[in-house]
């Protein structure tokens, strides 16, 4: 995947990066808000963590949408927990990057591991997208800042596109989504090959 990724940017390599494959640092879109005394919990000073979400789902949507250039449907959300509160008058920032589709692109690479070219420009109607949205909380008097979570959404949407990462740092990213789509999959195909073993787990 490394290896062909920079064969696209070899000026005397004929490989070319095909239409419907976006850089991944070309996704990311950001939000900085002033956390207002509106938004916070009734019962003491902090934001309400229910307007978090919020404010993480809609970014996470117009992210999808401007990287595909289509309405996306909401699928799930990952399970998330606030590492640290956004108290009032703090400077929220929300930084939102498609990180993983699917089926994958990943330069070539399916799947099962094997590499086949054909499905850079295969004929899938609806794609997977999975976003991820960092938050940090800064304190304007100190200038402290903290992260408050990191929230992965995917959608589906219809149009055939992929996303492909050039950084180690967007490599990573890429690898803990795919393990992340990958975990949620294996699920699906367990409980519908066994209907029943979520309830004896409960019982």
């Amino acid at each position: 995947m490394w290896q062909q990724q920079l064969r696209y940017h070899d000026p005397n390599d004929s490989l070319r990066k095909p239409d419907n494959v976006q850089f991944m640092d070309q996704t990311r879109l950001s939000t900085a808000n002033i956390m207002q005394p509106q938004y916070r919990n009734r019962h003491h000073f902090m934001i309400f963590g229910g307007f978090l979400l919020k404010q993480t789902f809609e970014l996470a949507f117009c992210c999808a949408a401007s990287f595909a250039h289509t309405r996306p449907v909401f699928v799930s959300l990952d399970p998330s927990t606030f590492q640290n509160p956004v108290p009032v008058g703090s400077v929220l920032y929300l930084t939102a990057t498609v990180v993983y589709c699917d089926p994958p692109l990943v330069a070539g690479q399916s799947e099962d591991g094997v590499h086949d070219h054909d499905k850079v420009t295969g004929d899938e109607e609806l794609t997977r997208v999975q976003v991820r949205v960092d938050s940090k909380v800064r304190n304007v008097e100190h200038g402290e800042v903290k992260p408050t979570g990191q929230f992965n959404y995917t959608f589906t949407v219809k149009r055939n596109i992929q996303v492909l990462p050039r950084s180690y740092t967007e490599f990573m990213m890429y690898v803990d989504a795919r393990r992340r789509a990958r975990t949620v999959k294996e699920m699906l195909v367990n409980a519908e090959s066994d209907p029943g073993k979520e309830d004896r787990v409960t019982e």
